[in-house]
């Protein structure tokens, strides 16, 4: 029996990211084979502007990466821009025991009432127009009698309870978007199978189980959006998205040398920002002035100082904004919500000194997120924060990192029911 290999896309504002990898039977583990990433035509501010070229590009990639390998891929997982989605949460309890006391959870108990909540959540949907692409079980919680208080486990299997409770986290993509992309990759004839937005799997491979349960705050600093998650009790407790990313910071740069934002003055300003990818600022920065291109720099000159200051306050004031909407969010200050971490991925997170920025805002322990992609060919240059999402798409459907304590086979289960939305077909 041949290997089976699975392309993880991700579906970005700036960029295509796409890796192909195998599970390793003997440890479960994702092992690259090779990557690509490619600019993104066809979406404008997250969302499918023109599906032709899109479909242009998502075929170079996976064509690419085909070819690097020698071999088809079986299955295709893909993220798509949040814009594209809602996120929302779902509670519900379950009697599992009888008038004459409990019983012991197992897995059938936890299989009900997940799809009485997938049930419940596609029929509130479908008059939306939406669609159910994934969920997550944040947590669950027991009690033992009818009178005794719920108490919050990560496992219910095997304990003693009368009921049963469950909070899911879960994704609505619009309808329109999913159809799209359905008829992107059945004129390319590639398998469609598992959709997700790319905050969640990069959070789950970026954020360590001890920060989850103490309480973080994981954010990808994109192009166009900055998107976080607040983690508490390993749940998600709080979504946030941001329309600020890395090309404000490009934007800006085009304005600081006095120019006017069109394509050619934006991608000159882009390259800019990749040279001089540093948010410190020494004290001979000052004396070093800044000549990349001529007719971008014009009559202004700016010294590398005024270029990482132009850089670092709109970096500082992405973060701010982000902790100023957690800060004042009523839920979140109601339950007691609070985080002693944070964790940054995403392309604007390749800044040298943004553990530094980040820091300045929050005043708390700031890591930047790498993958640690695990290959037999050099992939250096990408294990970096911009492909840990991607990274984390592999691991988060073929490794399952969302609810380790259960058996994979019951998730397997059930996110096999949202298939029945996408199409079964393979190419060549």
């Amino acid at each position: 029996m041949g290997r089976k290999l699975t392309l993880a896309l991700d579906l970005g504002c700036h960029e295509l990211k796409g890796i192909i990898f195998e599970l390793m039977e003997y440890n479960n583990n994702i092992h690259v084979l090779a990557a690509k990433k490619e600019k993104t035509l066809g979406i404008e501010d997250g969302k499918i502007k023109n599906p032709n070229l899109l479909k242009t590009q998502v075929a170079k990639v996976i064509d690419s990466l085909i070819d690097e390998t020698g071999d088809y891929v079986d299955e295709v997982y893909l993220s798509i821009p949040p814009v594209n989605t809602l996120q929302n949460n779902i509670v519900k309890q379950m009697i599992v025991g009888d008038s004459n006391g409990s019983t012991i959870v197992d897995n059938s108990h936890v299989s009900e009432l997940t799809e009485k909540l997938i049930d419940e959540i596609r029929r509130k949907s479908e008059s939306q127009e939406l669609t159910l692409i994934d969920f997550m079980i944040n947590e669950y919680n027991t009690s033992p009698s009818p009178k005794s208080k719920y108490e919050i486990v990560d496992n219910p299997i095997g304990m003693d309870a009368y009921s049963l409770g469950m909070d899911m986290f879960f994704i609505l993509a619009k309808s329109y978007v999913i159809s799209t992309l359905q008829s992107i990759f059945d004129s390319l004839e590639v398998v469609m199978d598992k959709i997700t937005v790319p905050y969640v799997p990069g959070s789950l491979k970026s954020v360590p189980y001890t920060a989850r349960k103490t309480g973080a705050l994981y954010i990808d600093l994109g192009a166009s959006f900055t998107d976080a998650v607040i983690f508490k009790h390993n749940s998600v407790v709080h979504t946030y998205s941001l329309p600020l990313g890395g090309d404000a910071v490009t934007s800006d740069l085009v304005r600081a040398f006095g120019k006017n934002i069109d394509d050619k003055n934006f991608n000159i300003a882009e390259k800019m920002k990749k040279k001089y990818s540093n948010l410190t600022i020494e004290a001979e920065d000052s004396q070093k002035n800044v000549f990349f291109e001529p007719d971008l720099l014009s009559d202004v000159f700016l010294n590398l100082e005024q270029v990482k200051l132009v850089m670092r306050e709109r970096v500082k004031e992405i973060l701010s904004m982000v902790k100023h909407e957690v800060e004042q969010n009523q839920v979140l200050t109601a339950r007691g919500i609070n985080y002693s971490q944070v964790i940054l991925a995403g392309g604007t997170a390749k800044f040298e000194g943004i553990e530094d920025v980040a820091n300045e805002v929050f005043n708390m322990p700031v890591l930047v997120a790498t993958p640690f992609i695990d290959s037999g060919v050099d992939f250096e240059e990408i294990n970096s924060p911009e492909f840990v999402p991607v990274y984390g798409l592999a691991e988060y459907f073929a490794g399952d990192i969302r609810k380790p304590e259960l058996s994979s086979g019951f998730f397997n289960k059930m996110v096999g029911k949202l298939k029945t939305i996408f199409n079964r077909k393979k190419r060549g």
